[in-house]
């Protein structure tokens, strides 16, 4: 009889032991971060005033809020959308404007953190400030040819989006 309960009370201390209690717990879990500027390499007039500006969430407030970005406590993360630009031709010359492209994701994409640096499974990859208030990501603003349109070179521009904790 005392060796059952004493094996009972082994289990019992094995099963209580959970998988959770190894694992570290994210020092972004719970977070929300946001979006504070989105700056290119490259200056464009993405509202067609004619001024062009490397900073597009003033160049086109009206359509580029600011985003968010909200880390979970499961390593998951509600991830910004990417920015995708359109050229068209307007007569004579060109206009280029934001095309928005929204990914529903059926998972949320998970996150991982080694030192200060974040990557989200979409391919962002991000740099933490040391006191964890800021977030930077280096990345690439897509530009597209609306309906095709055949002229001109249009290259991604490097971009760089900043977040600061909510």
């Amino acid at each position: 009889m005392k060796h059952c309960l004493y094996l009972s009370l082994l289990l019992l201390a094995f099963l209580s032991c959970g998988e959770d209690e190894s694992k570290e717990k994210s020092p972004i879990a719970e977070v929300t971060y946001r979006q504070i500027s989105y700056t290119v390499e490259t200056a464009i007039d993405l509202n067609n005033d004619g001024v062009a500006s490397t900073d597009l969430l003033e160049e086109n407030e009206q359509v580029l809020n600011p985003q968010e970005i909200t880390f979970t406590e499961k390593n998951t993360v509600i991830p910004p959308y990417a920015i995708t630009t359109c050229v068209t031709e307007n007569g004579d010359h060109l206009m280029e404007f934001v095309c928005i492209v929204v990914e529903n994701y059926i998972q949320a994409p998970s996150y991982t953190i080694n030192g200060n640096t974040v990557v989200i499974e979409t391919g962002l990859i991000g740099e933490l400030s040391q006191d964890l208030d800021t977030l930077r990501f280096r990345e690439f603003l897509n530009r597209d040819h609306l309906n095709n349109y055949p002229h001109g070179d249009f290259n991604n521009l490097a971009a760089v989006s900043t977040y600061v904790r909510k």
